[in-house]
């Protein structure tokens, strides 16, 4: 049992562990309808990159999920209007967008 949680903390486990969440939440994203708020998952394996010590680790879950984000918009069941899901999913780009950077820049300094 501590061979496996130290595989799952290691850098390649959380690299693991966060793409199998992406894609996890992306599954969920395209079969709920459009006004769910199933997007916000997804900053789960953003916060889980900032633990690895790669160094673009941060950059790159967030240009997946911007990616998943808008093939999450366009694959969706329709459910409220598509102006109201659209505002949603612009919220949200921004909020992540906003949370990448600042995460990026308080780990920053701890990498060099």
């Amino acid at each position: 049992m501590t061979e496996t949680l130290t595989s799952f903390a290691s850098d390649l486990g959380i690299v693991f562990v966060a793409a199998i969440i992406l894609i996890g939440v992306y599954l969920i994203d395209i079969i709920t309808p459009l006004g769910e708020p199933i997007w916000l998952l997804y900053l789960i394996p953003l916060i889980l990159s900032y633990w690895s010590s790669r160094y673009y680790a941060i950059p790159t879950v967030c240009i997946v999920t911007l990616l998943f984000l808008m093939g999450g918009f366009f694959l969706s069941p329709p459910g409220v209007a598509i102006k109201q899901a659209l505002l949603y999913r612009f919220v949200f780009v921004l909020i992540f967008i906003s949370t990448s950077v600042i995460l990026w820049v308080i780990r920053k300094p701890q990498i060099t």
